[in-house]
């Protein structure tokens, strides 16, 4: 019977690799473009994942609710619940919330299948080196189109460094014999996109790693030195050859016409919006509604865009509320830390909290559906835990 569902789950596995395959196999951007076999399989996949909750549920199986768990569902309340005050907004932007409730979604189907036994260590490690592969190779073709790379308003550059960024903490939970290179072409990844936030956040994530390693881990010493020393020269071969790209890239934080986004201006008009244009106290506290931003940035820019930020897009959308229930969440992770603290386990926390943590505040996680990459570490541990507590309590029966 266990191999039968460990079958099932290698299925499921195989299955979500595909769903990224089809990402490299069906581009995000250029002329033409049709991703309607993407779309098809995430929605038959997130289908798949709601039947498995449903069975469990009804079944009653007795599986402990995860710590991160009360974060997670204050999340989907303000989703669903407070978007209710705004329906025509709902309306408007249903595929976005799709994609929402498909990592929310994602999060009690990887935690039940894994406590069940249908999931296993091994098939996510499986899934963890393909997501990498194909996503690098995914960044990869997007560098070879030069103005994608480059950017402008009708090619931008590749997002997809940001699901490399998902992806590592995985990686190092994960850890086995290709750790190292899996590494390396998340590092190469990162440079050759150049998405400056998933850069920014990746490097500092890596040298916690990288000196984590270095002064806690003993062996393979030089294993370790040429981990540092190819990414480093990665990193330096390929901003040299690109030099004027890169620097064009930081110059243009205001500019709403390239491939900066216009973060700086993007920023300061939500803000000064919901503090000093608008002072009505209802939209204060309980904001404007889902993705109200493609609205007021079509009225005041000409582009109907989104925040660049999960904190100021909770702000905008659903008020004081929003940004509670958005810090409420991240509370969780740390209640989760507090349990792995002084060991491995706690240390991939506190690299998963920096690098979703600061991509929160200049770019989107918690909107989209790739967020189901970044919930596999926190399902795992939530796992771990049970399982020690389980034997705890075992332990003190024979005792």
């Amino acid at each position: 019977m266990r191999t039968l569902r460990s079958k099932k789950g290698l299925y499921l596995i195989l299955f979500f690799i595909t769903l990224s395959l089809f990402d490299l196999l069906f581009p995000s951007k250029g002329n033409d473009v049709n991703r309607i076999v993407p779309q098809l399989g995430r929605a038959v996949f997130f289908c798949l994942m709601l039947i498995t909750i449903f069975r469990v549920k009804i079944a009653d199986y007795k599986i402990p609710k995860p710590i991160t768990a009360k974060g997670v569902n204050y999340l989907l309340f303000v989703f669903l619940v407070m978007s209710l005050f705004h329906l025509e907004l709902v309306f408007n932007n249903i595929l976005s919330m799709v994609k929402i409730l498909y990592w929310i979604t994602g999060y009690y189907f990887f935690y039940y299948a894994i406590a069940k036994g249908l999931i296993t260590f091994k098939h996510l490690e499986y899934f963890a080196i393909a997501g990498v592969i194909i996503y690098f190779l995914v960044i990869l073709r997007d560098y070879t189109n030069r103005s994608l790379w480059e950017g402008s308003k009708e090619f931008f550059v590749s997002n997809n460094s940001y699901h490399l960024l998902k992806l590592f903490p995985l990686i190092l939970l994960l850890k086995n014999r290709y750790t190292n290179i899996l590494i390396l072409l998340i590092a190469m990844g990162m440079v050759l996109a150049f998405k400056r936030g998933a850069l920014l956040a990746f490097s500092i994530t890596f040298v916690m790693y990288y000196f984590y390693i270095l002064f806690k881990v003993k062996e393979k010493k030089f294993l370790k030195l040429v981990l540092g020393v190819g990414v480093v020269l990665t990193g330096i071969y390929f901003f040299n050859q690109n030099i004027d790209v890169f620097l064009s890239r930081n110059e243009d934080l205001k500019n709403l016409e390239t491939a900066g986004s216009g973060r700086g201006n993007m920023f300061s008009l939500i803000l000064d919006d919901m503090i000093n244009v608008n002072s009505d106290p209802f939209t204060l506290f309980f904001g404007n509604g889902i993705y109200a931003t493609k609205d007021f940035f079509q009225r005041t820019i000409g582009h109907r865009i989104v925040a660049h930020s999960d904190l100021l897009e909770f702000f905008y959308d659903f008020g004081i509320i929003g940004l509670l229930c958005f810090m409420f969440f991240f509370y969780r992770i740390i209640k989760l830390f507090v349990f792995f603290k002084n060991e491995y386990y706690g240390f991939i926390l506190v690299i998963w909290l920096t690098a979703l943590g600061l991509s929160s505040l200049y770019s989107i996680n918690l909107f989209t559906a790739e967020m189901i990459y970044a919930i596999l570490p926190i399902v795992l541990l939530e796992n771990e835990r049970i399982m020690r507590i389980k034997k705890k309590k075992k332990f003190h029966q024979f005792e």
